[in-house]
């Protein structure tokens, strides 16, 4: 039996990565470095997983200079 997939994910044309839950979006990726980072864990680790680990992170994990926001 396979497992039901939470997590989904989709590279929009400006370059970040739009991270899904169930259809909802739980954070952008936005930075060429954190989307290659993203990337290539996807390539070489569990997907799941993965996109678990990023939609934990705050929005959009470029930096932005605020602190504490």
């Amino acid at each position: 039996m396979r497992t039901p997939r939470l997590f989904g994910y989709q590279q929009l044309h400006e370059g970040s990565v739009l991270i899904t839950r169930q259809c909802r979006t739980v954070n952008v990726v936005r930075g060429k470095k954190q989307v290659s980072e993203l990337l290539s864990a996807l390539k070489n680790e569990d997907t799941q997983a993965v996109l678990s680990r990023y939609a934990s992170r705050t929005r959009g994990t470029s930096t932005s200079g605020r602190a504490g926001a």
